[in-house]
């Protein structure tokens, strides 16, 4: 009976330490979905308290998901499910909660998107659409969400009017022209008076650099990369982001206080990569995911932290680099690494040299870290992942600045196209525009 209670006693502390001072790891209760591994040792941010309730768990869903919901003016918004029209078919599937079709710790059943529902789940509400829509009639309900058809949450540009308006466009637009950013333009015009920063102003003489370790710092080469960058042109020198109380140990201006101190001027785009899978851990202020601990296949020989300056150097902040060579340094698959043999690499490269013209040729910044124009502003997308999943959202802010759209659904729906990074041209024409075309003659 004492080695029981003893060997109890032992297990229970063993226990308890990984709960409240360890990693948690001991309570995970299965592995977690492409979406949530990188945090799910994060408990509380998605279960809030011990047994939380489903609404409480519902609060954390929306806290990361619901601003992208409304943005995409989503297909099937909770206030459908709470007419009273409709409560029937909260018996079958509640779609009111997220965890109705994402399930996390489920591995077994968990599918594309975080889903853990059977493949023809549509069926439960939409049992009659072979009698409204006749030419449904040979396709199963398992395939509903195949790319270019229907998307459970965004389909803002699948829809029939927005098809219809682009049918018949040429499968390589004339021009082929991406937007061209504006933030540098608009600081200009509210700083016609501010003239470039010279080598003489760097201010490097408010600094110690005594602790400096001058092997792997070379400051001549720092200012000279500094004064051809936009910050030189843009009024911020060295203590703009060294602040004083870092410059008497340089080496104590860690990766942790990085993106805060670009956050100082780059407010959307930090919000972004906080929303990114790059930046999730440091939003909920855990260490940065590193490439290590990746379930993509990445570079893994050394253990990169992933902030700003992963893929921006923050004295040349040369942007072409940003746009391919740091997202190669990284990731290993085969997508990626067919991306120099495509004729998407050709156009960069001829644009780089100045044998293009600008915004014609394309990174893989262009598709992965969009631009967007917004009224007259064009801003970089930095949520690398916003338009991955499904991919049909990158129609509109990437493949159509080029493309047509029968030619862009095409070709993000064939996967090994996809695979071999859009080398050639889609293998079939896609069915979704040949029904819109038959529909609109019908009601002729």
């Amino acid at each position: 009976m004492p080695i029981g209670i003893a060997l109890t006693l032992i297990i229970g502390a063993y226990l308890g330490y990984n709960l409240f001072e360890g990693d948690k790891s001991l309570f995970l209760g299965g592995e977690t979905s492409h979406g949530h591994y990188q945090i799910e040792l994060e408990c509380q941010a998605c279960h809030t308290t011990p047994f939380a309730s489903q609404e409480k768990m519902q609060q954390a869903c929306e806290s990361c998901h619901a601003e992208e919901l409304d943005r995409v003016n989503d297909s099937h918004p909770k206030k459908v499910f709470l007419d009273p029209r409709n409560a029937d078919l909260l018996a079958t599937l509640d779609a009111r909660l997220c965890v109705s079709c994402h399930r996390e710790h489920k591995p077994e059943i968990t599918r594309d998107f975080g889903v853990t529902l059977a493949a023809d789940f549509c069926f439960h509400c939409h049992q009659d659409i072979k009698e409204e829509r006749p030419s449904h009639a040979e396709f199963e309900f398992k395939t509903c969400a195949t790319s270019g058809c229907h998307n459970f949450h965004d389909n803002s540009m699948l829809y029939e009017k927005f098809i219809a308006k682009h049918l018949d466009e040429p499968a390589i637009k004339d021009p082929a022209r991406l937007p061209e950013k504006t933030g540098l333009k608009r600081w200009l015009k509210k700083n016609k008076k501010k003239l470039p920063l010279d080598v003489a102003e760097p201010q490097m003489d408010s600094f110690s650099f005594e602790a400096t370790n001058q092997a792997t710092v070379d400051l001549s080469r720092v200012v000279e990369d500094w004064k051809s960058s936009i910050h030189a042109r843009t009024d911020a020198n060295c203590t703009s982001c060294h602040t004083q109380n870092v410059s008497q140990n340089h080496n104590s201006f860690t990766i942790a206080s990085v993106a805060p101190v670009c956050e100082s001027c780059h407010k959307r785009q930090h919000k972004a990569f906080l929303e990114s899978k790059h930046g999730m851990r440091l939003a909920l202020e855990l260490s940065p995911m590193s490439t290590d601990k990746a379930r993509l296949e990445v570079d893994k020989s050394h253990s990169k932290s992933l902030d700003c300056n992963s893929c921006h150097n923050p004295h040349s902040l040369n942007v072409v680099e940003a746009a391919m060579d740091s997202c190669l340094g990284c990731h290993q698959d085969t997508h990626s690494q067919n991306y120099k043999n495509s004729k998407h690499y050709q156009l960069w490269a001829q644009e780089i040299l100045g044998e293009a013209p600008s915004g014609s040729g394309v990174s893989c910044a262009t598709c992965h870290l969009p631009k967007v124009k917004k009224g007259r502003r064009v801003t970089v997308i930095h949520n690398q992942n916003l338009n991955l999943r499904p991919n049909t959202k990158m129609l509109r802010s990437v493949c159509m600045n080029c493309h047509g759209l029968e030619f862009s659904v095409s070709a993000l729906a064939d996967e090994a196209l996809i695979e071999n990074n859009f080398i050639g041209i889609p293998t079939k024409k896609h069915q979704t525009f040949e029904l819109v075309k038959q529909r609109m003659k019908s009601r002729q």
